[in-house]
């Protein structure tokens, strides 16, 4: 009973993630448009695996402080911090969303 309740709720944690994933991402595409919104996206992937590798776990403020810095760093001007904050939540989004699906354990859930 205890693994079919775990797996009801590791599937709502899922269709959750993915749901604030779109979400994020289709609010970006009306702000900065597809193209953009894609070439951002990567770089914030990019940055945010780079974060974590160098931070490790927890310590979560900080690593989204130096994301956003090297964000803004490589994009200059051209993002809001708004637009900064959403692109940094997703990218995390997806990196958690991925090491679940591998079965590897997430300590820190935020940059």
């Amino acid at each position: 009973m205890r693994d079919l309740i775990m797996t009801i709720l590791t599937a709502g944690l899922q269709l959750v993630i993915l749901a604030t994933l779109g979400y994020v991402i289709n609010f970006l595409y009306s702000k900065i448009g597809t193209e953009k919104t894609k070439r951002y996206f990567e770089i914030a992937k990019m940055i945010v695996r780079g974060v974590e590798q160098e931070f490790g776990a927890g310590n979560g403020a900080d690593k989204k402080a130096e994301a956003v810095n090297l964000i803004k760093k490589i994009v200059g001007n051209k993002l809001t911090e708004e637009e900064i904050d959403k692109l940094i939540e997703a990218a995390v989004f997806e990196m958690n969303y991925v090491l679940n699906l591998k079965g590897l354990s997430t300590t820190s859930k935020k940059t």
